[in-house]
């Protein structure tokens, strides 16, 4: 984030189009962060998954054992399957990734304040995302890597300068594979070849036409 915050300051000197990729390896695991956001959490009231048992009809083969993380030799406790950690535990360790994800919100706030200290808020898009779901618990997994809605679900949450209705959500499924050939669109930049992805940016404006399957080969 700082360096980021730099970077911003010496873009907003050249009045000259720019992109900047940020990345932050939070809220990956190991689940740890500064411990005043830890603070903003009481851990005996967070919310244990109502998912804490195998689906009925579903394969075992179709989650895991949180290989990834029980490869943390610090864990209290190794989920598993068949052997699924306790209710304070779990408690523990959503408490960590709340943490965890407030951690990463201050810095991309960081960024956000940059943008507007730097008078470049007003002529940016910014778009925020993740690369994947995380099950915190759910079905008895902690982890990524299976094909549950947990796993597979991503945040998205893109901000462009003059949008009438900030803060409303579109329930329409976009692949990653999108966010580029929308970005370059929103810019009114052509694209010179085929991409795997389409262009979502016409769902801001209300129209029709943008309809990816939720599965496609």
């Amino acid at each position: 984030a700082s360096l980021a915050v730099r970077k911003l300051k010496e873009l907003g000197t050249k009045k000259a189009p720019f992109f900047l990729g940020v990345g932050f390896f939070k809220p990956h695991l190991p689940f740890n962060a500064p411990r005043k956001y830890w603070d903003l959490y009481e851990e005996s009231k967070l919310p244990i998954t109502a998912s804490r048992d195998l689906p009925e009809g579903v394969n075992a083969a179709s989650f895991h054992n949180s290989g990834e993380f029980n490869s943390y030799r610090l864990g209290d406790e190794k989920p598993s399957l068949a052997d699924p950690v306790s209710d304070a535990y779990a408690r523990k360790l959503i408490h960590a990734y709340y943490a965890s994800v407030s951690y990463v919100d201050a810095q991309i706030g960081k960024v956000l304040d940059a943008l507007e200290s730097n008078g470049l808020s007003e002529n940016t898009i910014v778009i925020v995302w993740g690369d994947h779901g995380w099950h915190l618990g759910d079905h008895r997994v902690w982890g990524k890597h299976t094909l549950s809605d947990v796993a597979l679900r991503s945040p998205l949450i893109i901000r462009m300068p003059g949008m009438k209705n900030p803060g409303r959500v579109i329930e329409k499924v976009v692949s990653s594979v999108d966010v580029y050939p929308a970005l370059m669109d929103l810019c009114n930049v052509d694209i010179p070849y085929a991409t795997d992805g389409q262009s979502f940016a016409g769902l801001f404006f209300g129209k029709k036409g943008f309809n990816r399957p939720a599965v496609s080969y």
